[in-house]
Formats: C-alpha cells, structure tokens, sequence
C-alpha cells in the first residue's frame, strides 16, 4: 500500500507535454514505526527554451560578454545558463512510482513556478532500495511517452550524524563577495573544489550512519551543474537543498532570502530527525556564522558542533564571531583554515 497526495483534492491538471521536462531535487526519507518509509519529493516541471540570443541576453543581464570568452568558456556557460532561460509549467501532474508493481502517487499540480512538493509514504518494492541508502523513484509517463525521468530520496536513520553543508566557499571556490568573480566562477570556469575538504568529509562519511545534506542558496537551476561537482570532486553524496529562483531577478539571493532558506531547512532537517546529531559546516564569506550560531543556540543539545571554514582572514576573536557565537561554548564552534589542512575536530 502507498499514500500520496489524495487524488479527489487535486483540482484539474494537464499531463507532461513531450516538450516539457521534470527534474527531481534530492531530498530525504525517513523510516516510519511501522515499516513504511516516507519520502520527501521535489520536483520542478519546465520547457527548455531553444530560442536565440537568449545566452548571449542572460550574459548581458549578469555583466559578461561571451565574445571574450573562451570557446571551453562559453560552451560552460550555455550548458549551466541553459535552465535559467527555460519555461516553468503551471498545473501539471505528476504520477511518481516507487520500484516495480507499484501503484503510482499523484503529486500536487505544479504552481506557477513550475514546482511541487509532497510528503508520500510507500512500502517500495525491492528495486527501488536496490541502491540503499538511496530510495529511487520515476515518473509515470503518458502511455507511448518514451522519456524517462528518474528521482532519488536519502534514507536518513533515527540515529547518527548529519552534516549540514553549504556549497559555495566551503566546499567550492566560488568568491561570493566578488559579484564578478562569483558570476565567472559560477557559468564560465570549471568547478574548483575547496582544498582538502572533500578529503574530510570522506572521512566523516566512515562512520556508520552518516549522512550529509548540501544546503544553498544556488538556485535549483544549477542543480545538474553542482550534483556532477559534488559527484567529480570525490564528496560524499547527499541530498540536495537549493534555493527557489525561477527569475532572473532572484538569481543572486538577498542576505534575508538566504537566511530564510538555510534556516527553514535545517529547521526541518532538525523536526523530521529528532533523534540525530548535527554538525553544520559553512564559511564566512557570507551570513554562515550567524545562521548557524542562531541554530546552535536554539538546538544546543542537538548541535554537535559548528564548523566555518575561514575566508575572510578575521580570526576567532572578531568582533564578528563573538556575536554570532554568543551564547555558544567556545569549544562547539571552530574555524578551518583556508588552505583546508587542519580539519579542527576529531576524525574517524
């Protein structure tokens, strides 16, 4: 038996268009007293938009010119830029299917900007958990549809730790507090991994129950681009929380809109597995300290400790930190220096 969104509450909806596309962010499960698990599913529904001139308008608007690109640079830039021109799709449904002989789960209809979300509980068959901890799911095409556009979910345990991670400046070089910087690493240079951060975190993955959660403020349109990063760079898996941006006016988030997506998500991560450890790791290149300093005062017995990978060259007696540290014992939160050599707590 499987639960999901009850198809008599769904108002009308128009199924997948074979021009329209769903991409599947990948968020957590959780396994449920009795047996069941339930999953977290995130999807966006969208048109990919093949008109031209539309890279070289999104490079004006951000400030680039393509033409003094190299061609590596600018083939990069149309493969990442290429999602931000595409068309989210109101009103679509959904049917997401868990493994072989399952029966299939409608989702809510897509909003305006192209996404839906539901909480679904399965018992999945035995394909689906072939690739553990990894729940893996599909949507039902409309018979005849040859296109296939598969999801996962991380199984997250009761116990054991999960760490929490930003992306960029802690375990990419992306120069956040450089707009152009930041815009060039982001389209037009290939990825450069943070030094001996994955190294780290490889080693925090070797104990049993492990989980790791990459949280950003990156819109989900570079969710393709960050994924093949995480996966080439030698980090561990995880699951994936961006940020909505389905304009080219949000691309670049403001301070409270960052603030409000890293926090609603860890606040979440925190209710849905009460009885797991965390570990938040970020860097001090943008508002990490005082997000994360706000969850280890709210959460003091759940925080293990709060790791900030040092960017900006203050030092732990900044007036900065004491702030955004206040309240905190000195010894749960830690500064990691650039250079990534001395990982500042205990490792397997």
């Amino acid at each position: 038996m499987a639960l999901g969104w009850p198809r008599s509450r769904v108002r009308a909806a128009e199924p997948l268009e074979p021009d329209e596309r769903v991409m599947f962010l990948p968020s957590t499960a959780r396994l449920l007293d009795d047996g069941r698990i339930e999953a977290e599913v995130h999807a966006w529904v969208y048109e990919p938009d093949h008109l031209r001139g539309l890279n070289t308008a999104f490079a004006r608007y951000l400030g680039l010119r393509l033409s003094k690109m190299s061609p590596a640079a600018q083939l990069r830039f149309r493969q990442r830029a290429a999602l931000f021109h595409a068309e989210s799709e109101d009103g679509k449904q959904i049917d997401v299917v868990f493994g072989r002989g399952q029966a299939p789960l409608r989702l809510p209809p897509t909003d305006r900007a192209g996404r839906t979300q539901a909480r679904v509980v399965v018992t999945p068959a035995p394909d689906a958990l072939a690739d553990a901890p990894w729940l893996r799911f599909r949507a039902e095409m409309p018979r005849g549809d040859l296109r296939r556009s598969e999801g996962r979910v991380l199984l997250v345990p009761h116990e054991g730790l999960s760490v929490v991670s930003d992306i960029d400046d802690t375990i990419k070089h992306t120069a956040v507090r450089s707009r152009r910087e930041m815009l060039l690493n982001t389209f037009a240079r290939p990825f450069e991994a943070a030094p001996g951060m994955a190294a780290h975190y490889r080693r925090l993955a070797r104990v049993t129950d492990t989980r790791f959660h990459y949280l950003s403020a990156s819109p989900i349109q570079l969710f393709p681009a960050l994924a093949d990063f995480v996966r080439s760079a030698g980090f561990p898996p995880g699951s994936m929380h961006l940020r909505e941006s389905t304009t080219w006016r949000t691309l670049v988030p403001g301070e409270q809109d960052s603030r409000r997506h890293k926090l609603g998500t860890i606040e979440r991560l925190l209710a849905d597995f009460p009885l797991r450890r965390f570990l938040l790791v970020g860097d001090s290149g943008e508002a990490d300290p005082e997000i994360y300093g706000q969850v280890a005062r709210d959460h003091a017995a759940r925080v293990e400790a709060v790791v900030i990978r040092d960017v900006t060259g203050e030092g732990r007696d900044a007036v900065r930190y004491q702030s955004a540290f206040e309240g905190v014992a000195p010894g749960r939160w830690h500064l990691l220096p650039r250079d990534g050599s001395r990982w500042p707590l205990p490792l397997p």
